[in-house]
């Protein structure tokens, strides 16, 4: 693996923005694909900010969650497309 793929596992926190507000935060080794994902998906947002460096995939998730904590502190709730309020998933068993 080259530079290019050492530096692709980095990964970026960011934010969709609409009218100066979040309305998800996440993060991604590719902010660009991640944006047509995102705008294909239907969501309505105005542009995608990168909040952070390239750093280790566990500390951008590290700076999510604590983003998303942040974000529900100061507003009372969770970003509009944000699933759960500390971004982890939780999916539901299948028995």
């Amino acid at each position: 693996m080259g530079l290019f793929g050492l530096w692709r596992k980095k990964k970026v926190t960011y934010k969709l923005v609409k009218d100066g507000k979040a309305t998800y935060i996440g993060t991604t080794n590719n902010p660009k694909r991640r944006n047509v994902e995102h705008s294909k998906s239907g969501k309505k947002y105005d542009y995608l900010q990168v909040t952070s460096s390239r750093v280790s995939k566990s500390e951008a998730e590290r700076r999510e969650t604590r983003n998303l904590r942040s974000y529900k502190k100061a507003t009372g709730k969770r970003p509009t497309y944000n699933k759960t309020s500390d971004g982890k998933f939780k999916f539901k068993k299948k028995y």
